[in-house]
């Protein structure tokens, strides 16, 4: 892995000569994207149907969520090498990369159990 991970990256592409990312920093981290990249991870995941996947929960600013844990298995032979293959990597500036505390803050409250 050259280089020392950065601090506060703002996206995936300030990751990718990174990656896959060790698990102990990607934990920290949450992907936040547009419904435009969710929907194209769906279609991806659908086109590789023995692969591992991963289900983006929608947040309160109609953004969605995955957590940066998932960049710790993009590698060869990782859980989502295959899909993470076939994303656009001209599109990774568009999913931002927030603290875990500050992504899981914009997760909708949970339903009221009485």
């Amino acid at each position: 892995m050259p280089g020392e991970l950065p601090e506060s990256p703002a996206s995936v592409a300030d990751l990718l000569a990174h990656l896959p990312l060790p698990y102990s920093y990607a934990v920290r981290w949450g992907l936040v994207f547009n419904a435009a990249l969710a929907e194209r991870l769906s279609e991806v995941q659908a086109e590789n149907p023995s692969q591992h996947y991963a289900r983006p929960t929608l947040l309160t600013n109609g953004s969605y969520l995955l957590g940066g844990d998932l960049l710790s298995e993009v590698g060869p032979g990782g859980l989502y090498a295959a899909g993470f293959a076939q994303l656009d990597a001209s599109r990774f500036s568009e999913i931002l990369v927030v603290p875990w505390l500050e992504a899981v803050a914009m997760l909708p409250p949970s339903p009221v159990r009485p």
